[in-house]
């Protein structure tokens, strides 16, 4: 792990993709930060002048995160996905599977929430089984709707707003993913786990 300077009151941990998310929670139950931010491969951490942190402490609780992140106090989050997406049979020819078997498969998959980027409330989250692990498309579509239940890579994620968008879409969601006027304004938060339920309607 490293620890760089990003300005006098915040630095940047990077480390491993598959120690992000215990690396931030281990940050965020210290109680040191006024922020910590997860990212692929880096968490972004912030304090104010009056309460400094030194970076050796930062590195220092950084490596002590345990190496498989503990979900015994996560949040449980459920979503329900009408598999109703435009990519549904071309992914399932893409992984050698019928569509029901990519449906079990995806609703059967405990996700976890890693980190937040490209829109508010776009959440990455990791845990796709290696069989649902396709690049992205070649060609973006120009207008993907807000509720697109997609996967990537090796994430799945929900599109909180009409956005253009190169993902595979799987099905939609009627859950607003991003409300100004909630709080928390993200209905998936960075440390939850999540599981996708398929509905009819």
């Amino acid at each position: 792990m490293n620890v760089r300077p990003c300005g006098p009151l915040a630095c940047l941990v990077d480390c491993d993709s598959d120690r992000v998310l215990s690396v931030a929670l281990t940050l965020r139950e210290s109680g040191l930060f006024v922020e910590v931010v997860p990212a692929e491969t880096s968490v972004l951490v912030s304090w104010t002048s009056q309460h400094a942190v030194a970076h050796s402490q930062i590195l220092a609780l950084a490596e002590s995160a345990p190496m498989a992140t503990d979900t015994s106090k996560a949040r449980h989050i459920e979503i329900p996905v009408r598999y109703d997406g435009p990519d549904l049979e071309d992914v399932a020819r893409a992984t050698d599977m019928s569509v029901n078997e990519l449906i079990t498969l995806h609703t059967n998959t405990t996700f976890y929430a890693a980190f937040a980027g490209f829109a508010p409330g776009f959440i990455y989250c990791i845990g796709l089984p290696k069989q649902l692990i396709l690049p992205r498309r070649p060609t973006p579509r120009i207008a993907v709707p807000a509720g697109s239940v997609a996967i990537a890579d090796g994430y799945s994620a929900v599109y909180p707003l009409a956005s253009p968008g190169g993902w595979n879409l799987l099905g939609t969601t009627d859950v607003a993913m991003f409300d100004m006027m909630r709080e928390p304004a993200s209905f998936v938060q960075p440390g939850d786990t999540v599981r996708y339920r398929a509905v009819t309607r």
